[in-house]
Formats: structure tokens, C-alpha cells, sequence
């Protein structure tokens, strides 16, 4: 049987069942008592099926842990509508479909390390770090003159995703991306 958890113990990072028996990840929580009635543990939680980030509210309710697999693994390639990642250890393949990508596919080139994550043999989805370094496609032509307020101009990187970058950044330069909200951090220096 898995570890049960107070719900007013639980902490950012932990996995846990939903009410629906739905794979949770706590974001955030806090817990509120008052005088007359039971501890509300307010809960912030990712559904790592669906992606779906909710509010959930316990009273003093146990819940079951889930153990998550991490693996860390290679992309390969994209194989018509699913992304195949290899296991640098064993050698094994796996296939993702684009679906359950959708914000990842914005980062990954052939050659990422990512961490899949599953329960059980379930792919539950890929977690990139939080920086990468990713190739511009293309890039627009800086405008001359124009330096006011930290000027931008659009660019595609390798993986098609379009970004605002500082007028500095050409085709074919290399620059850091934040995979947490998709922003152009600074030039890949290497």
C-alpha cells in the first residue's frame, strides 16, 4: 500500500491522488484553522494528465502518495506526429505523442536531455530544464535608429517556436530561452 499524507502536511513538489483518483503535483498550498471549525488546507495542484492547474480544498483528509518515475533521456527525433526520446544507459526507445507536448515541443531540438516522468508505465510528460540554449532560425533586421526602451524584433528559433529578442540577435546565433515562460534570457556564450 502506498504512504498516506496528512493533507495539512503536504508540501510544493509532492504527488498525490486527486479525489478522482487523477495524478496531482502540489504547486502551492496553505492551511487556514479558525476557532470553531476544522483546519481547510487549500491546495494548488497540476493534473499531470491533463496539464490542467486547479485549487483543491481538504478538511483534515489523508491522501495517498503516488511514486513518480523520472528518467532521463535524449530526444532523437520526430517520427510523424510523435517525438522518440532514447535512454542513454539501456539504449531503449520511447514515443511521445506531439499532443502531449505541446509546450515542450517549443524547446526541444535533436540532441535535448529531458526527464520523462510516468507512473507505472504511464508517460505522464517531459520535464525540461529550466534554461536551454536553442538556435535562431530567423531573425528580423534591426531597425536602425530605433533604441528606445530596450527595442525588440521577432525571431523563429530551430523548433518554429517566435519569440521578441534584443535587436542585437541574428540568424543562426545560438541564445538562451526560459522554459518556463518561453522569454529570451541571454546570448549563448560556449
Amino acid at each position: 500500500m502506498a504512504d498516506m499524507i496528512e493533507a495539512k502536511s503536504l508540501r510544493s513538489g509532492q504527488t498525490i491522488f486527486g479525489p478522482n483518483k487523477e495524478i496531482l503535483l502540489v504547486l502551492e498550498n496553505t492551511f487556514n484553522k479558525t476557532a470553531m471549525r476544522q483546519g481547510i488546507v487549500k491546495t494548488k495542484v497540476k493534473n499531470l494528465r491533463t496539464g490542467a492547474i486547479v485549487w483543491i480544498e481538504f478538511t483534515g483528509d489523508k491522501l495517498e502518495q503516488v511514486i513518480i518515475d523520472k528518467k532521463k533521456m535524449t530526444f532523437l527525433y520526430k517520427d510523424g506526429a510523435n517525438y522518440v526520446f532514447m535512454d542513454q544507459q539501456d539504449y531503449s526507445q520511447i514515443e511521445i505523442p506531439e499532443k502531449q507536448l505541446e509546450w515542450e515541443k517549443n524547446f526541444i531540438t535533436e540532441d535535448s536531455e529531458v526527464t520523462i516522468i510516468s507512473y507505472q508505465s504511464e508517460i505522464l510528460g517531459v520535464n525540461l530544464p529550466e534554461l536551454v540554449p536553442i538556435e535562431v532560425e530567423f531573425a528580423e533586421e534591426a531597425v536602425q535608429g530605433n533604441t528606445a526602451n530596450m527595442a525588440r524584433k521577432r525571431a523563429r528559433l530551430v523548433s518554429g517556436y517566435e519569440l521578441d529578442v534584443p535587436q542585437f540577435i541574428r540568424t543562426g546565433d545560438k541564445i538562451v530561452i526560459s522554459t518556463i515562460d518561453g522569454s529570451y534570457r541571454e546570448r549563448y556564450n560556449k
